[in-house]
């Protein structure tokens, strides 16, 4: 009785190791199994992260490639404008040095004649005073002639008179009223400015081909 009580007693402490052994084993496949998981698990997050911040990255280098193509676009603008401007600007210049050349030729007294006749018509004739500049003044312009012009178009006597105050300007003359009242201002300089903005459309449309303001 006392042997077969110790052959149960050691049969059962043979099948409680392999009971053991069995738990270890499954225990361990269990183990790794949730470590490579993990791992697994963890290599796809970073995965996710590195591509959220590629797509961050891009969407943020494309922004600045936008905002930089911008840039340079706007700065392309403005400097075609800037040198439309200065091509525009050189001519009217060109335009004042041409005037002022004239001032020098033989046929400049009949032009100042003519603007001083212009001027005195515009005002209505009567009794006009003319200022010219320091070098105009010198000039043989025909006082009576153009005083007999100036009564023929507006049928009112218009007389003439040389101011002997004098203006700064290339040419041309200022016209006004013996009162000082009224004033026609027909210099180079005033009348360069009076058409500038349609000098600028002609001139833009030559160049450029344009209708409108450069």
């Amino acid at each position: 009785m006392k042997e077969e009580t110790q052959r149960i007693t050691d049969q059962i402490l043979v099948d409680a190791r392999e009971d053991a052994k069995s738990i270890v084993v499954e225990a361990r496949k269990s183990a790794e199994m949730m470590i490579e998981e993990q791992r697994e698990l963890g290599r796809q997050k970073a995965a996710e992260r590195v591509t959220s911040i590629l797509r961050k990255a891009k969407d943020e280098a494309d922004v600045a490639r936008g905002m930089v193509f911008t840039s340079i676009r706007r700065k392309a603008g403005w400097m075609v404008l800037s040198e439309k401007e200065q091509m525009i600007r050189k001519i009217l210049d060109e335009a004042k040095t041409r005037l002022t050349a004239l001032t020098r030729t033989e046929r400049y007294v009949s032009e100042l004649e003519r603007l001083i006749v212009d001027a005195g018509i515009a005002l209505g004739g009567g009794e006009l005073e003319v200022v010219l500049n320091e070098h105009d003044s010198n000039l043989p312009i025909n006082v009576k002639a153009m005083s007999k012009a100036i009564s023929e178009k507006t049928a009112n006597k218009t007389e003439l008179e040389l101011s002997s105050k004098r203006i700064k300007a290339s040419g041309g003359a200022v016209v006004r009223t013996a009162d000082g009242r009224v004033i026609l201002d027909n210099t180079f300089e005033d009348m360069l400015r009076r058409r500038e903005g349609d000098l600028r459309l002609k001139i833009a449309n030559i160049l450029f081909g344009q209708t409108g303001r450069s």
